[in-house]
């Protein structure tokens, strides 16, 4: 993967795939990182999306001038005076904004823009590793996405244009819809956190659509609560830990346990 951030499900993708229904339309409107996506197998149809304009922009740049990217990546130096210029300042140009935010995101500490990681230029894990992998990557990428729709739209809006019908025909269809936000009550790296009435629109959203969807999330009671008044299913997934606590990570969806990719 290109991308290294924080919450990336790549580590949880395959034990989350259990519970996935088959189907033949995936529809992903929290891309991010693309953890789950390019962990899982492809979809005869994908439909994807991502508020930040930073990762829209990146992998339409990987879709759209690959070649340029890399021979722009290989020559970008990995130092503090270029974290400071980018701190205080954006690019508007399609690649430069591509490699400030492959820069921030994989070679700062968190991926927050604060300083740059120790590992950046020492052992395992560092700017040599990472550049190494990085042509390989951008290609792996470029296969899964190349015939993908990817746009750039708050979830609400980008769920209303895709002008589903809860009339039974999506599940004809195979129509599946994964979701995987803003943790409620967490820090992230979006630059607005969700809140409650996000959660409560992002539930109202997809019970309309009258497809299969499932949303990652911890057990957050308020979570739990709205999914218990939705008749929605819970399942555990595991916990989760990092330096200052731990989580338990579940899946809420709106159908029982089935059958799923890998069985």
């Amino acid at each position: 993967m290109i991308l290294r951030r924080l919450g990336n499900k790549q580590a949880i993708a395959s034990e989350i795939q259990k519970y996935f229904p088959e189907h033949r339309f995936y529809v992903e409107p929290f891309f991010g990182a693309g953890g789950m996506f390019f962990n899982k197998p492809k979809a005869k149809y994908n439909i994807l999306n991502d508020l930040d304009s930073d990762v829209c922009n990146l992998f339409q740049v990987v879709i759209n001038e690959k070649e340029n990217l890399k021979k722009h990546f290989y020559s970008m130096p990995v130092h503090s005076d270029l974290l400071d210029y980018w701190k205080k300042n954006e690019e508007t140009e399609p690649i430069k904004k591509a490699l400030r935010f492959l820069f921030i995101s994989n070679f700062t500490l968190n991926g927050t823009g604060s300083a740059i990681r120790h590992q950046v230029s020492s052992g395992a894990g560092g700017v040599k590793d990472f550049k190494d992998g990085f042509e390989v990557e951008v290609e792996n990428t470029f296969k899964f996405l190349y015939d993908c729709n990817f746009t750039n739209f708050d979830f609400r809006k980008f769920l209303s244009k895709l002008g589903f019908q809860n009339d039974g025909r999506n599940d004809e269809n195979k129509t599946f819809i994964y979701c995987d936000p803003p943790y409620l009550g967490t820090n992230d790296n979006y630059s607005n956190s969700f809140t409650e009435q996000d959660s409560i629109d992002l539930f109202d959203c997809l019970q309309a659509t009258g497809c299969k969807f499932a949303m990652s999330e911890f057990d957050n009671e308020f979570i739990l609560n709205q999914a218990k008044e939705r008749g929605l299913n819970v399942i555990i997934i595991g916990e989760r830990k990092n330096l200052k606590n731990r989580r338990t990570e579940i899946l809420i969806t709106n159908y029982e346990k089935q059958k799923g990719l890998f069985d």
